[in-house]
C-alpha cells in the first residue's frame, strides 16, 4: 500500500496535527517502550451496535443526532466535562473504547483497530492510527481534555475507516483513499498541503461533529 507510516495526532500547529512517521519496510509506532506492558482492547470482541448505518461508502457529514441514538448519547455523556473529571483513568479509557466501538459501527468498519493505551508517548501527542498493525494508540497522559479525547478517537477511527475502504479496489471512494495515502503529505514538509488533503480534511470534519454534539449538549 505504498509508503508505510503511522499517523499521529498531537498538539503541534493547530492541535489536530497528524504527523506521519516513516519507518521503512516495517511500520510500527515509534514511541519506544514495551507494548507488552500496554493495555490493548480488541473492538472485534465487543462492538457497540449503532443502528441505521449500512455501508462504508458513506458521506462524512453524518447527523450525529441520528447516529446511534440513545447508545451514542449514553457514551458521550461520560465526555461531558463535569462527568469526565470525576472519572478514574480506567473509566476514561473505557469511555474512549466505547466511543471507538460506536464509531466502528457507525462507519461500518468490520475490522476495527485494537485500542492500545500508552504512557510512554511524547508530550503533546494525543495518539495515532497505525494501518500496518491496525491499532489505535492513545496517550493516556493526554486525557485531561474530554473534548480532545473524543476528537482523537473519532479522527483516528475515521482514518481506520478510510484504510478499510482503500482495501477494496472495486470501490471508487476506496481508490481515492488509496491514492491519498500513497501520496500522503506530512505537515512538517507542507502544513497547508497536509491540512487540505482529502484524507485529513475528512477526518477533521467527522471528528468535529462529535465535539459539536458535546458543545450542543453543554459538555464543553
Amino acid at each position: 500500500m505504498g509508503e508505510k507510516y503511522v499517523i499521529y495526532r498531537d498538539l503541534v500547529a493547530d492541535s489536530r496535527s497528524d504527523v506521519r512517521n516513516e519507518t521503512g519496510s516495517e511500520a510500527k509506532a515509534d514511541y519506544g517502550g514495551d507494548l507488552a506492558k500496554d493495555t490493548g482492547v480488541d473492538l472485534n470482541a465487543g462492538a457497540v451496535e449503532v443502528a441505521g448505518k449500512e455501508s462504508v461508502d458513506r458521506e462524512v457529514g453524518v447527523d450525529l443526532n441520528d447516529a446511534g441514538g440513545e447508545q451514542l448519547d449514553s457514551v458521550l455523556e461520560n465526555f461531558r466535562e463535569d462527568n469526565w473529571n470525576d472519572l478514574s483513568l480506567e473509566d476514561q479509557k473505557q469511555s474512549m473504547t466505547d466511543l471507538a466501538a460506536c464509531v466502528a459501527s457507525d462507519t461500518g468498519n468490520n475490522n476495527p483497530p485494537e485500542i492500545v493505551f500508552r504512557n510512554d508517548m511524547n508530550d503533546g501527542e494525543y495518539g495515532g492510527y497505525n494501518p500496518e498493525t491496525n491499532t489505535l494508540e492513545i496517550n493516556e497522559n493526554m486525557l485531561d481534555d474530554s473534548a480532545e479525547a473524543a476528537d482523537t478517537v473519532a479522527h483516528e477511527m475515521w482514518h481506520a475507516h478510510q484504510q478499510q475502504c482503500a482495501m477494496d479496489p472495486a470501490s471508487e471512494k476506496g481508490r481515492e483513499y488509496q491514492e491519498g495515502f500513497d501520496n500522503y503529505i506530512s505537515p512538517e514538509y507542507d502544513f497547508e498541503g497536509y491540512e487540505n488533503q482529502m484524507v485529513e480534511a475528512e477526518a477533521r470534519e467527522y471528528a468535529q461533529g462529535f465535539k459539536d454534539k458535546l458543545k450542543d449538549n453543554g459538555g464543553i
